[in-house]
């Protein structure tokens, strides 16, 4: 019996083993033949190099899109082209371990996030303030950098922002992914699955305006993308971020404007409530119909809003 019982487990920790080996299989190092292939330029960063894109006119007010937690800079694509059409100096750039950014090891956490932006800032000589646009995981990062460095921030703008209510956060399956080995081998096997299945990613019968415009599996080629996504789960607190919202609040006066969608499920409505009571004087406005993805999917109508924010005095 014992040997049947050690026989069996040795075949189950082959299997483990082989499924852990097979998930990493064919993901390529981004190096500097793979960056060749990118868009846009690069900086050193103190984390290594960071990738970004900059439009419109060079003396034009400057905008800086702070993306969430998986899809790279393309998302903002629609926003930054209607931003950058009326006259302002749009910059977008990938998150370490997203595009085409270096991927860099953890932890990847709030300090980790201030200090990229705060990087990328110093490295485009940007010392006078500007506009911050951050989305879903993006909200948080921009709040949060605001409410420590208010002298670099003119005004704020956010699209689906998270930190506050946030749904699946808490579930089994987040609990045991943040879990030490076990976690590990859960998202390494099956982390491309979840993401890929996100319904946000479903855009068959959207018309190609509408879409993302770029491919998010892309990125999932090189290696490190998914371990920076697990240690962000692991490090990076997506909800019960009140207190950088209320920091905001009482200890700037900077202008604040957040979107969110009535049918988003990711960041659930209920944060609009949230946010308004914590920012009392941010302009809150809830999409009827709007998903995770209103940014691109709504663009025609949410792209008026954030042209005619950045344009008032």
């Amino acid at each position: 019996m014992t040997r049947i019982l050690l026989a069996a487990a040795a075949c189950v920790t082959a299997i483990l083993l082989g499924a852990y080996v097979w998930a990493g299989l064919g993901q390529k190092p981004l190096d500097d033949a793979a960056r060749a292939e990118a868009p846009g330029q690069f900086l050193q960063a103190t984390d290594g190099q960071l990738h970004y894109q900059v439009r419109g006119p060079e003396d034009g007010p400057v905008v800086v899109m702070v993306h969430g937690f998986s899809t790279p800079s393309f998302i903002f694509e629609q926003n930054a082209a209607a931003l950058a059409e009326a006259g302002f100096r749009v910059v977008q750039f990938d998150h370490f371990g997203r595009g085409w950014s270096d991927r860099p090891d953890g932890p990847y956490d709030a300090a980790f996030y201030d200090r990229e932006l705060m990087d990328l800032l110093d490295g485009l000589g940007l010392t006078e303030p500007v506009g911050l646009v951050g989305l879903s995981m993006g909200g948080p990062i921009v709040v949060a950098f605001a409410g420590t460095h208010p002298a670099r921030v003119s005004e704020i703008f956010l699209f689906v922002p998270a930190g506050l209510d946030v749904a699946g956060a808490d579930s089994t399956m987040a609990k045991l992914v943040r879990m030490p080995v076990v976690g590990d081998w859960i998202w390494r096997v099956f982390g491309r699955g979840v993401l890929l299945g996100d319904p946000q990613y479903d855009e068959s019968g959207i018309d190609p305006e509408y879409r993302l415009q770029g491919d998010v599996r892309r990125q999932m080629d090189f290696k490190g993308y998914r371990r920076a996504l697990l240690s962000t789960l692991r490090n990076f607190p997506m909800t019960d971020r009140a207190r950088i919202f209320d920091t905001v609040a009482k200890k700037t006066s900077l202008p604040v404007m957040a979107v969110f969608g009535d049918a988003d499920a990711t960041v659930e409505v209920s944060s609009a409530a949230k946010l308004q009571a914590l920012i009392p004087r941010a302009q809150v406005r809830v999409i009827k119909g709007g998903t995770h993805g209103l940014n691109y999917q709504r663009h025609t109508e949410v792209d008026p809003m954030l042209v005619e924010w950045f344009s008032q005095p």
